[in-house]
């Protein structure tokens, strides 16, 4: 196991559509919940099935075992380190008062596993899907592009970014040329995200 969180993604294994949840799991030391605040509005509860962790939420740090709940409201920052081997945490959340739709991060990680597991086309596919579902979000796009620059394919990468980059341009067509014309130079440091990607073993799901 890489020291990037791992997801278990039981929101897709159990198809629940009225709110987010998965599983975590990663090796000590290293986050099992990542830094975040849910700017966007999500409430969120976690519960650590095994092992240990060390939470910070806002201000205060502290351990928690198993069976223990932590409640985090919206836009507050959260994280949690896993202390001991095999800690599993349950994260349970969304936007009070909407509906919830799932994240494109989601799918984005699972494409990944996707990826090692059953072969890059059928990652792309469920890519494909998440640019269909929300074709004017910027995160789609991006998750798409990051997929292509790590798998070697920089020049798909640039054309799921460039759209986005060159809309409402003037001079669209003469801001997509040059666009690409920047690819080789731009493309590690634009989306050097490997390292913050978690990849899902499907065989250790249960």
């Amino acid at each position: 196991m890489s020291g990037a969180p791992v997801l278990m993604p039981l929101r897709r294994r159990l198809e629940v559509s009225a709110f987010g949840i998965n599983c975590w799991t990663a090796p000590v030391g290293a986050p099992v919940i990542e830094r975040h605040s849910e700017p966007d509005g999500d409430e969120e509860v976690y519960l650590v099935v095994r092992g240990r962790v060390r939470f910070t939420v806002d201000d205060e740090t502290f351990e928690a075992g198993p069976a223990t709940l932590v409640h985090v409201r919206p836009n507050t920052l959260r994280e949690a380190i896993a202390i001991e081997p095999e800690t599993l945490v349950l994260a349970v959340g969304a936007k009070p008062g909407e509906a919830f739709e799932p994240k494109s991060w989601e799918d984005f990680q699972i494409a990944f596993a996707q990826a090692r597991v059953r072969g890059e086309e059928e990652a792309r596919a469920l890519l494909s899907e998440m640019l269909i579902r929300e074709p004017d979000a910027w995160q789609p796009a991006y998750n798409a592009a990051s997929f292509e620059a790590l798998t070697g394919n920089a020049d798909a990468a640039f054309e799921h970014l460039a759209p986005r980059a060159c809309a409402g341009s003037a001079s669209g067509a003469a801001a997509r040329s040059k666009w690409r014309g920047l690819r080789r130079a731009s493309l590690g440091p634009a989306l050097a995200t490997a390292d913050r990607v978690s990849v899902l073993s499907w065989g250790s799901l249960w």
